[in-house]
């Protein structure tokens, strides 16, 4: 390979990994939320589930907010296990 494909294969590298960073917060940047309400996602911070009443930035891990879906299970209060799953396998 000769070093100006090399140079390529790198910038499209860096731009790709530049892109995939940058998208998340571009996805929920001005949406709306059908319950009104916005949660962390997923991530393992200690604000895993809570919700927030408006958009922006989650105060534990400063990843971006997620709208709650409307069949989204209740979030559980702080101290409270979560509830077992109630369906067979």
């Amino acid at each position: 390979m000769v070093p100006a494909s090399r140079r390529r294969v790198l910038a499209g590298g860096l731009f790709g990994v530049a892109c995939a960073c940058v998208a998340p917060r571009f996805a929920y940047a001005e949406g709306e939320s059908p319950t009104g309400k916005w949660m962390c996602p997923p991530c393992g911070c200690s604000a895993d589930g809570k919700e927030f009443d408006k958009a922006g930035d989650c105060p534990a891990c400063g990843m971006p907010l997620a709208p709650k879906p409307k069949d989204a299970p209740p979030a559980p209060k702080a101290g409270e296990a979560p509830a077992a799953p109630t369906g067979r396998a």
